[in-house]
């Protein structure tokens, strides 16, 4: 018997028949094969020959002929709109050495009026690189001489030339805030300033895209994200104007990605006293109910990245001396008082944090807000969470918290956090398989894009071999089954995105978030994962990518 719960009277748009089709179904449901669409939703699943009978006149009839059908893939931690306004830049992801990604800038800052500000692609990583560093300040210079210049690297990261530096009024006597740094050689600027707070400041210093520039930006990333198979993803750490242009864009029909918004706190250049303020004020409020965009929660980093984590032992390699273990961007005490604040507001959280004493004060903080009243059921989560220790299982599982998790900044990364932290530590770097065991929520699954690569078979790939871009096999001991990446890259992430009753599974009554892929992940070797074609995907009902007639 098939899932009964078709919604009668209604006709099919489109049945899908003869694939293999990765369902959650009733008991006693025979393996299924088929499914059916009406409008925005999946109202059938079961057996061809039940299928066929349920068609109406107009029913479009799609011959799976044995390919994979499973839920669209959702991404966890994906900043959508940030990797769209790098794919109008020039990317810097294909330079293999310091002189290749110069000449990539200096096309761009060739193209500039002098004076005029040059901002690059954030799609890269030093550990990528033959020479395995970050750009200098004078290397800079010798590209750009008559434009201040931002090399950004991630989220967290900025390289800047001698005429940025005057323009933000640096100097070599400037001692970076709390919270950043500013790196030296020699007593000497480099010209490299680490800190995600104080970096998303200075650039917030900039002219600002145009609307012109976010509908373009929509457009480009959305068509490579539903080729790729992604149907909905958290976009994390947006500004208001950014989440302003979100609406805009999308009042307008301009989608294909269904999208949770959440609202990044501080704001660029605020303070933790601000972000109180702003929370207790109502200016953001939790949205759920829209099938494409959403306001889900608000965002906070607790450390930064690869070399700016915060960890209880020292790194190996240390950039800035003075913190041997490197620092938290906000103090415990601040992190506490967003996160009451943000309970009071109705607005779960979502903390990144990578090394282990981030993840303390990350749980710290989520504890804070659970003692003054529950934490209501909205979901709150720890982002990345790349170096958990015993001792977070049992707090985390306490409060009801989650796991969205990054594997390909394993992928990407692995190289950087072998150098930083040494080999044996990078190797326990995203232990998909811990979180599996461990966490008592489902674990969602992501990219952290545009910092590592956004297509989910290649990061369901990597899940399954633990294979680093740079750095060969790291943790294999982590692993997990192609099975539980999947249900990472999708039940999973619907969970993190409080979305979990209408879409990550396939079943009567579900969202038709759907992906036609060329072969089943789970039958064919780990390294041809990330390999296999996207034929097909549809999100809410609607073809994103393919089509219908194949």
């Amino acid at each position: 018997m098939g899932d009964t719960s078709q919604i009668a009277g209604e006709w099919p748009d489109v049945i899908f028949h003869g694939g293999t089709v990765m369902a959650e179904s009733a008991p006693g449901t025979d393996d299924v094969t088929a499914v059916a669409v009406a409008g925005q939703t999946i109202t059938w699943v079961g057996s061809d020959a039940e299928a066929l009978r349920l068609a109406g006149p107009a029913t479009k009839l799609v011959n799976l002929g044995g390919r994979f059908l499973c839920a669209g893939f959702h991404d966890s931690h994906n900043h959508m709109l940030s990797t769209g306004l790098g794919l109008l830049l020039p990317t810097l992801s294909r330079s293999g050495s310091i002189p290749e990604l110069l000449a990539v800038v200096q096309d761009q800052a060739e193209t500039a009026a002098p004076g005029e500000w040059v901002v690059t692609a954030s799609d890269w990583h030093e550990s990528g690189l033959a020479e395995r560093r970050m750009p200098t300040r004078s290397e800079l210079d010798a590209i750009a001489p008559d434009n201040p210049l931002i090399v950004r690297r991630g989220g967290h990261n900025v390289v800047l030339n001698s005429l940025a530096l005057e323009r933000f009024g640096i100097t070599e006597a400037s001692e970076a805030p709390d919270g950043a740094s500013y790196l030296r050689d020699g007593g000497t600027l480099t010209g490299q300033i680490v800190g995600s707070g104080y970096v998303a400041g200075l650039l917030n210093q900039l002219p600002k895209p145009g609307l012109e520039d976010y509908r373009a930006a929509l457009e480009a990333v959305q068509q490579q994200y539903s080729a790729a198979g992604i149907t909905a993803v958290i976009d994390p750490g947006l500004t208001l104007d950014e989440m302003d242009a979100y609406k805009a864009v999308y009042a307008e029909g301009q989608q294909k990605v269904r999208v949770s918004m959440m609202w990044k706190l501080p704001t660029p250049g605020g303070t933790a006293a601000e972000a109180v303020e702003l929370l207790d004020s109502g200016t953001v409020k939790a949205q759920l109910d829209d099938v494409w965009l959403r306001t889900l929660g608000v965002k906070l980093c607790v450390d930064g990245g690869v070399e700016t984590g915060f960890y209880r032992d020292p790194y190996e390699r240390q950039d800035d001396p003075g913190y041997p273990c490197g620092k938290s961007f906000q103090s415990a005490t601040e992190l506490a008082d967003i996160c009451v604040a943000a309970n009071r507001a109705a607005l779960p959280v979502g903390a990144h944090c990578v090394g282990d004493a981030g993840i303390d004060m990350a749980l710290t903080a989520f504890e804070a807000a659970h003692s003054m009243s529950p934490i209501s059921d909205a979901r709150w989560t720890l982002i990345h969470m790349l170096y958990p220790q015993d001792d977070h299982w049992g707090r985390l599982n306490a409060l009801g918290a989650g796991v969205a998790a990054q594997e390909p900044l394993h992928y990407a990364l692995g190289g950087g956090f072998a150098e930083y932290l040494g080999r044996d530590r990078a190797a326990n770097i995203a232990p998909l398989s811990q979180y599996v065991r461990n966490v008592d929520a489902p674990v969602g699954g992501g990219s952290d894009s545009p910092v590592a690569p956004f297509q989910p078979l290649r990061g369901i790939s990597s899940s399954v071999t633990r294979r680093s871009r740079s750095a060969g096999v790291l943790g294999q001991e982590w692993a997990v089954t192609a099975e539980e990446a999947l249900r990472m890259y999708t039940s999973g992430s619907a969970w993190c995105a409080s979305d979990e009753h209408r879409t990550g599974t396939i079943r009567a009554g579900m969202l038709a978030d759907l992906v036609v892929l060329a072969a089943d992940p789970r039958a064919v070797d780990p390294d041809d994962i990330a390999g296999i074609g996207v034929e097909l995907t549809m999100a809410a009902g609607t073809v994103t990518h393919g089509s219908l007639d194949q």
